[in-house]
């Protein structure tokens, strides 16, 4: 759960995060592609969905899985499921989401947090250290912005020890599945 946090604080860093084993094989591609610093791929331990070619990124670009106009959500890895559930199950109650796989935990996509800032509520997911994680430089990019969401909620594991368990079930207790996005963002509203 450290990795993204160390791991984007070394200059010239790549980190990629894969949404799917399509992802990783894209990532692998690309990261011999990047002469300018080190790369690191991020993999979960937990199996990864297979996706088709057209829900693949490329290079170190956001890649939006859906449009909305109320809350936009920024999914970290294996978390873009959970992100996705939620969206899905939100939409039934009346609430627009963007959904985003953020793809490369640095650099960060500029146009993602472009649209990011377009939102009232923007929701970071990540399943690594929240403090000092993706979803804190994301939080950070959107402040400094004359106009951008109102408001901005970080979820990621708390800066403590976790108990043993499944990742399934870690997640779950952290609120960081589809249930825990969802009451965030009702919470927020």
């Amino acid at each position: 759960v450290l990795d993204m946090v160390l791991l984007s604080k070394i200059p010239g860093m790549t980190v990629f995060a894969p949404s799917s084993y399509q992802e990783l094989q894209q990532m692998l591609h690309d990261a011999l592609e990047i002469t300018h610093g080190p790369v690191s791929i991020r993999y979960p331990k937990t199996p990864a969905p297979s996706v088709g070619e057209d829900q693949v990124g490329r290079g170190v670009k956001g890649r939006k899985t859906r449009n909305g106009s109320d809350v936009c959500i920024l999914a970290v890895g294996k978390m873009l499921a959970a992100a996705q559930q939620a969206a899905d199950r939100l939409a039934d109650e009346g609430i627009s989401c963007s959904v985003w796989d953020v793809r490369a935990v640095t650099p960060l996509d500029p146009a993602m947090i472009d649209d990011a800032a377009t939102h009232g509520l923007v929701v970071t997911v990540e399943d690594g250290i929240r403090d000092g994680g993706c979803g804190s430089s994301i939080r950070d990019l959107l402040s400094g912005r004359e106009s951008g969401p109102d408001d901005v909620r970080v979820l990621g594991v708390p800066l403590e020890y976790v108990a043993h368990g499944s990742a399934d079930q870690i997640l779950a207790e952290l609120g960081l599945d589809a249930d825990g996005i969802m009451e965030t963002i009702r919470d927020c509203r």
